[in-house]
């Protein structure tokens, strides 16, 4: 009578026991084919996701030398070239000179992303980037670091010369600007996710809303946007226009005319903070997400976003997702205040020690500066000061006009 393991291929040559080595080998290739299967479905799953976001490539882009005609027609705000004097050329010249003796940073384990925030009523041009936000995820140092480059920022604009950070997108779109950031700022930055107002009204509205809280000033001045805005959209302003000031689980009109005001506390600057306030509230809804609703929030928002980030390095971010959440997140603004001069209603850092400082918060020991923005642990400053060019909001009438100057 043949013993039990006669005819079995896994028996070694001398019928003593199973042959490891084949056992070991046909166990990794099931689970080799395991993998694959399970990896063909996730990738078929997740380039469709991909084929629905709005990427564009960079040849792609609308480049233009003045801004469209439909712009214009329409009677879009739009931002004036600069026009320097020959010694504000030479202040900022002189400025700017030192950049170029800086080497640009290249590091494998950052990764830089560029948030815009683009200032249009329509899509027939690029719009102004009204809010940029540098953010560079630190793999090494477990951080994830938000700047806010502030749009009235002096850089040199290919084709274009000294004008203000803003006027890049709007010549260029995505690739202009992160060219412009990454020559000045010398940090290696090519990749670029851009909404416009419009489109971030629809992304807080899937994501259900964020809790914001404002000050009496805050909320009469983000009524004053609600309305306009409404105004634009087709819908009745006075249906989400707040009471006053206190904490509000905010819908996307809310939140997005909140993040626009720059009539209370210190202009701009605490614009861009009220800015990386609301993103950060958005971040702190997406971490309660689970799994199947995060999946479903990406699937809904990713129509929304105009990026050129490739498709292998959606796949990198989203497998890295749920540990880049757990990262430490910090937060500041460029120019750093007592660190730039104004040169024709233009900000012109200190360019070395503006570098140098970036680049440590980057790349170094993350640490932020002085700012206002980032007393009291960084959290918003609760200002109930207007600005000096408050125009007053009060009269505002019911179709949403007004003399207020919405920017």
């Amino acid at each position: 009578m043949p013993r039990r393991y006669d005819d079995n291929p896994l028996m070694n040559e001398n019928n003593q026991g199973p042959n490891w080595k084949k056992v070991l080998g046909i166990s990794l290739c099931i689970v080799l084919g395991i993998v694959m299967i399970g990896g063909g479905v996730i990738y078929y799953v997740g380039h469709n996701l991909f084929s629905l976001s709005n990427y564009v490539a960079d040849n792609d882009v609308q480049k233009v030398d003045q801004l469209p005609a439909e712009a214009k027609a329409q009677e879009i705000e739009t931002e004036e070239p600069v026009v320097l004097n020959e010694s504000e050329l030479n202040s900022i010249h002189e400025s700017m000179s030192s950049v170029s003796a800086v080497e640009t940073v290249k590091d494998d384990d950052v990764y830089n992303l560029l948030l815009v925030g683009v200032d249009r009523r329509d899509k027939t041009w690029n719009g102004n980037s009204d809010s940029m936000m540098l953010v560079s995820i630190n793999f090494a140092k477990k951080r994830v670091s938000v700047v806010s480059l502030m749009r009235d920022t002096c850089v040199d604009i290919p084709g274009h010369g000294y004008e203000k950070m803003n006027a890049a997108y709007a010549y260029g779109g995505g690739p202009l600007l992160t060219q412009v950031i990454s020559d000045t700022y010398k940090v290696d930055l090519s990749r670029y996710a851009a909404v416009d107002f419009e489109d971030m009204i629809d992304i807080v509205d899937i994501l259900g809303g964020v809790d914001l809280e404002m000050t009496d000033a805050e909320v009469n001045v983000a009524n004053g946007y609600m309305l306009d805005m409404c105004d634009t959209l087709g819908l009745n302003g006075y249906d989400y226009i707040l009471p006053g000031g206190g904490v509000y689980h905010c819908n996307g009109v809310q939140a997005v005319a909140y993040a626009r005001n720059r009539f209370v506390g210190n202009s701009d600057y605490a614009r861009t903070e009220r800015q990386r306030y609301v993103i950060s509230q958005i971040i702190a809804e997406v971490k309660r997400m689970d799994a199947l609703q995060l999946a479903q929030f990406v699937t809904n928002v990713l129509p929304l976003v105009t990026h050129n980030v490739e498709e292998s390095e959606i796949w990198d971010l989203v497998t890295k997702a749920p540990e880049i959440l757990q990262y430490t997140f910090v937060q500041d603004r460029i120019p750093y205040d007592n660190m730039y001069d104004t040169v024709s209603e233009m900000l012109v850092p200190q360019w070395e020690t503006t570098i140098e400082k970036l680049h440590n918060t980057i790349y170094g020991d993350g640490s932020i500066s002085d700012n206002s923005d980032n007393d009291k642990l960084n959290k918003v400053e609760r200002s109930n000061e207007y600005t000096d060019d408050y125009p007053g909001l009060q009269d505002m009438e019911e179709d949403g006009s007004g003399d207020i100057e919405i920017q």
